[in-house]
């Protein structure tokens, strides 16, 4: 039998060509990939991470060590960046860390290209058992992998370790960062704010919205809202009965204002106990409920804001409910809406029960958490 007859040789043939296609090798690449932006660095904001760094001041640069002789520069700077040609003046520190530009798309790991491993030693209350400390630990990381995922860090790996006394830790690893990168995510705190949206209908270029015991005049001009003698425009920011009111869409038909109800300052408490989070049978999946504890203030506009939504009913269910949504923001990121059932509108309630669920345990676990650290 002929050997190109032999069906086996060209499956292996195939097979190679189609790795070395997907590892996609460029001997002839060029330039240094940013890894780190200082936040003094006169590039800050203007050299992202991920970007590739062909040319300082003309010289052309091929690897990480080319930069060396520009670490004590002063001067103007021109750095052309992925097609683009910044200028800075610079004093003595470029404040940008690089790495050499791979010959694959191969995603190598801590032991070929470096990086950095943390160990993160938790913080126990007095009395604290090992259920509770390992369910600590569980918190840490559902909180940090939603924090790394908002600031579109994924490639970060965290786990829980125990060394050989029993004590529990978290480990991070960052493939080809340094330790100064994870100390900055570490310390960054994320910005939280809910919004609850209230939609106001035009009749004849008017429309009417009512805020505690206040009601607002909207008019349509031009494309733009007036309320209180103030035009706005979408994205523009009101201030009503001391709620911040973002104007989210307008149309010649009706103009959506979302109230910022809660911020970061706003949420207290966050329950994890098993009396005041917990999860249980649903119908055909799981339901999960935990409580938070929110400000005075928080709960005020929280109810001034819902007091006037009009009232859904879910078919599926028979529960009622308010028409618009409650949604979370985190660092300015949509991270989920949750509805809100009609029995709190217009009421302060400070201890309120957030619900989901998931289609097994497991589900409603992880949807639990990650609202946990949301907020």
């Amino acid at each position: 039998m002929s050997l190109w007859k032999e069906w086996r040789i060209w499956l292996f043939i195939f097979i190679v060509l189609g790795s070395i296609a997907a590892i996609s090798p460029n001997p002839w690449a060029r330039g240094v990939v940013v890894k780190y932006v200082e936040k003094d660095s006169p590039f800050f904001g203007e050299i992202m991470p991920g970007e590739i760094i062909t040319s300082v001041n003309g010289k052309t640069i091929e690897r990480a060590s080319d930069l060396i002789e520009f670490e004590n520069y002063t001067g103007m700077v021109r750095v052309f960046h992925n097609g683009r040609l910044t200028l800075k003046e610079v004093n003595r520190n470029l404040g940008i860390e690089v790495r050499d530009v791979g010959f694959s798309n191969l995603n190598l790991g801590m032991d070929l290209i470096g990086g950095t491993r943390v160990l993160l030693v938790p913080e126990y209350e007095e009395g604290m058992n090992e259920s509770e400390k390992a369910l600590l630990v569980d918190r840490i990381i559902s909180t940090l992998q939603t924090r790394m995922n908002v600031y579109g860090l994924r490639e970060i790996n965290f786990q829980p370790v125990t060394d050989i006394e029993g004590n529990r830790y978290v480990q991070i690893e960052m493939a080809g960062a340094s330790k100064r990168e994870i100390d900055e995510l570490l310390e960054r705190q994320g910005k939280f704010e809910a919004y609850i949206p209230r939609v106001i209908k035009f009749e004849n270029k008017t429309g009417r919205l009512e805020i505690g015991d206040k009601n607002y005049t909207a008019t349509l001009i031009d494309g733009n809202v007036s309320i209180n003698g103030k035009l706005l425009g979408v994205n523009d920011t009101i201030e009503l009965e001391k709620i911040e009111f973002k104007v989210w869409n307008i149309t010649n038909e009706s103009c959506v204002l979302a109230g910022k109800v809660f911020t970061s300052e706003d949420i207290k408490y966050v329950y994890f106990d098993p009396q005041h989070a917990y999860i249980r049978r649903f119908g055909n999946g799981y339901e999960f409920s935990f409580q938070i504890l929110i400000s005075d203030e928080g709960a005020r506009r929280f109810a001034n804001v819902t007091e006037d939504i009009p009232i859904e009913i879910d078919p599926k269910t028979g529960e009622s409910y308010l028409e618009q949504r409650i949604y979370l923001f985190l660092d300015n990121v949509p991270m989920d809406s949750l509805r809100i059932s009609a029995s709190l509108a217009g009421k302060a309630y400070s201890t309120p029960v957030i619900t989901g669920g998931g289609s097994t345990r497991e589900d409603a676990l992880r949807n639990m958490r990650r609202l946990q650290s949301i907020l």
